[in-house]
């Protein structure tokens, strides 16, 4: 009975689980598109979040860029508080606003240290198209760092002989050193997968690559990082596409804690997919036991699919997930389907979201597949949730999740006149995504006579051993303790019970 709603409602406000993939009435309360999701307009005209971090205290920060008038785009970071309502003590009015030079500054990414302060990077555009590889660092009320960089801001030139490059994702490792990776170019014709890391004051570490910064070309001419994680083991995947001759493929690299191409990982740290798929990877993302996900919008000739990929931790394809490695979702209609991020539920569930084709515009689009590949038909339609935010386009660019389970979309929608920040929240968990049925005793039989009596004497507001006193449990009952009932009610059913 999984994904089934539950309701159990007592004298002492026990929870109300919904069904996975619905949209969180308890979220953007107050927001005119309804409960459960908005838009904010920051800055001065269009807005984009592509970033999204959820601090211990469940406030969520979204970073991205914005117009700030005569300078082109800035570094835009929005907190909300954990109900969806704008954090006014977090920068000016809840928006930390940062300009690099008069033109375009594009933040991609966004990362908490362990100490509250927050990391955002991107791309500034100081002498060419997006030139360097930018950074910005705040303290936890939205104010610049000056311990970080050059006053809070960081500039630094990744390519060789003066062209461009641009941050597309951050990790933060244990001991505060930090990572960027994107996209740069050394010779006018090629782009390569960059990435550099930073002592935890912004300074480069020379320790890593050389002097600090790696530069790989995978494939031919054109490659693209877009997305990074970091393994336990320290090692750095980042993920992309890349040029193989004929088509643009899938491509990633792993490169051990010093900045090496890890000869461990595929051919020779390199991965270059070659399963005649067009498409890049987006997103990436480790599970505990080391395999790797890959998420991609992939292209069968001329309509775009949502596709998630497994590879083994040496890099070579998880034949076992999905069909031959790969989890497709075929178009409803023929319209795109893209994925742009992936995380892992504590379930070992897989979250992919991005945006799908309705017929006339695109929607923020969230699927969710077993840890096997299969589809989880007990979340939204059939493994899918599609929801209209604004009045035409809708992006979903990141997803986060909450430690209750609950699942964060950002991205950017068209609010009737510009783009503009986005966001929306769906139940999912720990308790939606968990198995929740009226089998308490689990011994696979629900009954009348011991678990619809328990259900019944918690509904009435009991507790303690009271709930189960004169209940004869039968043989293969796994929970007949009101200690071990308790626990399956409040992390399978989400209830709030007494101990």
């Amino acid at each position: 009975m999984l994904g089934v709603v539950v309701a159990i409602v007592t004298t002492s406000a026990l929870a109300i689980v919904d069904q996975p993939g619905t949209l969180d009435p308890f979220f953007a309360t107050g927001s005119p598109l309804g409960a459960g999701k908005f838009i904010a307009s920051v800055g001065t005209g269009s807005s984009k979040a592509r970033g999204i971090a959820v601090q211990p205290d469940g406030k969520v920060l979204l970073a991205g860029e914005c117009v700030g008038g005569l300078n082109g785009t800035d570094f835009c970071t929005l907190r909300y508080n954990s109900n969806g309502t704008l954090d006014t003590d977090f920068g000016v009015a809840g928006a930390a606003i940062t300009s690099f030079g008069p033109n375009k500054d594009t933040a991609n990414a966004i990362a908490l240290q362990p100490d509250g302060k927050i990391v955002v990077a991107g791309g500034c555009w100081l002498y060419a198209p997006l030139d360097s590889f930018c950074a910005t660092r705040y303290n936890q009320d939205g104010s610049l760092d000056p311990n970080f960089g050059s006053g809070g801001k960081l500039v630094t030139t990744v390519e060789i002989l003066y062209e461009w490059a641009v941050a597309n994702a951050i990790a933060i490792q244990p001991d505060g050193k930090i990572v960027f990776s994107g996209t740069c170019t050394s010779n006018g014709t090629d782009s390569f997968f960059c990435a550099t890391r930073y002592n935890s004051n912004g300074t480069i570490d020379t320790a890593f690559g050389s002097n600090g910064k790696v530069m790989s070309l995978l494939g031919t001419g054109s490659n693209k990082a877009l997305a990074m994680t970091l393994q336990a083991d320290g090692k750095i995947i980042l993920a992309g596409g890349c040029h193989n001759g004929l088509n643009n493929v899938f491509c990633a690299a792993r490169y051990t804690t010093l900045g090496a191409l890890d000869t461990s990982f595929a051919t020779g740290g390199m991965l270059v997919d070659s399963g005649g798929t067009i498409g890049l990877f987006r997103a990436v993302a480790v599970q505990p036991d080391g395999k790797l996900l890959f998420a991609n919008g992939c292209s069968a000739i001329v309509m775009s699919w949502i596709c998630v990929t497994r590879y083994r931790a040496n890099g070579q394809l998880d034949s076992t997930f999905g069909v031959g490695g790969t989890a497709a979702t075929t178009p409803d209609i023929n319209a795109p389907h893209v994925a742009n991020a992936v995380t892992i539920q504590s379930d070992g569930k897989i979250l992919v979201a991005g945006y799908c084709g309705n017929g006339t515009n695109v929607d923020f689009c969230l699927l969710r597949y077993h840890s096997d590949g299969t589809n989880d038909v007990n979340f939204g339609t059939s493994g899918k949730v599609l929801t209209a935010i604004g009045v035409g386009q809708d992006y979903a660019n990141v997803v986060a999740l909450q430690p209750d389970g609950k699942i964060l979309l950002a991205g950017h929608c068209n609010n009737g006149s510009t783009d503009a920040f986005c966001a929306l929240r769906y139940d999912g968990g720990p308790f939606g995504y968990r198995n929740c049925s009226l089998d308490i005793d689990g011994d696979n039989v629900p009954s009348a006579t011991v678990d619809g009596l328990i259900s019944t004497r918690v509904m009435l507001g009991m507790n303690g051993n009271a709930v189960i006193n004169g209940i004869v449990f039968p043989a293969a009952a796994v929970r007949k303790t009101w200690s071990s009932i308790r626990d399956y009610l409040v992390t399978q059913c989400g209830l709030t019970l007494p101990l």
